[in-house]
């Protein structure tokens, strides 16, 4: 068992914005170089409301077991485990994967504190408690998971193809191309920040509608997204928000935003000025100048 009084880390939450792609993947590159092969020697839920077992069972389930590897599926974490289960994470607003040294007091928001044979504690922090925890066999990870989602393809794997996202986004020529770009049928894993950047990338507009681009329009975004993703798994993600790396640092990718919160601003490209604009319940921002 993990114990210790809860002492919270203060830092000033300026936005509600679900960690993306490129946030996630930082934190499974980072777990497969620190945490994988080391065995769990303990674990403490300290609140249940977001596992999908009772506290007992998940404790019992995991514990003795090994991090065999960690995968990705759009915005969740898989952590799979030696024993053939996996542990599902996703991180929704304020979730946050943290490795602590042995000894380290476990916040006041902590839900899961992981105590590795090495001594070193992972722990599973989320203030607003929408993140989850999902104890799931992994050979049914596609059944029970995948599935019931409707995960698109990758952006990451070799198997986005132009083809392949042109062929999803042309079968709803009637909805604007920012919504296409965050529906995980279409591309797993884009959610509001990148979809902004990768209609900027391409020069589009995000309320224009899909059945109204060219074939040059739709490449520029489809290249678009695939620049903006690899650039901010470069650089460990955007911390717009309570977003922090593995090691509760921030990402470095905040700065390289090309509209994305950058409303008022003058745009790199052009000079004009970015607009932030509503396109459904969800913001957009956008270059009025060059951006058609």
């Amino acid at each position: 068992m993990v114990l210790g009084m809860a002492q919270s880390v203060k830092r000033k939450v300026k936005y509600n914005r679900m960690p993306e792609l490129p946030e996630v993947e930082t934190i499974r590159r980072q777990l497969e170089s620190a945490v994988k092969g080391r065995k769990i020697a303990g674990v403490e839920v300290r609140y249940a409301g977001r596992l999908n077992v009772p506290a007992a069972v998940f404790a019992k389930t995991i514990e003795g077991a090994s991090f065999e590897s960690f995968g990705r599926r759009a915005k969740l974490l898989l952590s799979h485990l030696s024993n053939g289960w996996t542990i599902v994470t996703h991180l929704k607003m304020t979730g946050q994967y943290l490795l602590k040294p042995g000894g380290a007091a476990p916040g006041k928001h902590v839900h899961v504190a992981f105590k590795l044979d090495d001594g070193r504690l992972l722990f599973f922090d989320d203030t607003r408690k929408f993140g989850y925890l999902k104890l799931v066999k992994t050979s049914e990870l596609e059944e029970k998971i995948f599935a019931k989602e409707k995960y698109g393809p990758e952006p990451l794997e070799p198997s986005f193809t132009f083809e392949r996202f042109k062929t999803c986004v042309a079968a709803r020529p009637k909805k604007k191309i920012k919504q296409l770009l965050m529906e995980q049928s279409c591309i797993a894993g884009v959610g509001n920040i990148y979809a902004d950047e990768a209609c900027w990338y391409g020069a589009v507009r995000p309320t224009r509608r899909e059945g109204t681009l060219t074939e040059a329009e739709l490449r520029g975004v489809y290249k678009g997204t695939l620049d903006s993703l690899k650039a901010a798994v470069r650089a460990r993600g955007s911390s717009v928000d309570s977003y922090l790396d593995l090691y509760g640092k921030e990402g470095e990718y905040v700065p390289r935003l090309k509209v994305y919160d950058r409303a008022g601003k003058k745009c790199d490209r052009c000079g004009g000025i970015i607009k932030k604009i509503r396109i459904g319940s969800r913001g957009a921002h956008y270059c009025p100048k060059c951006q058609h």
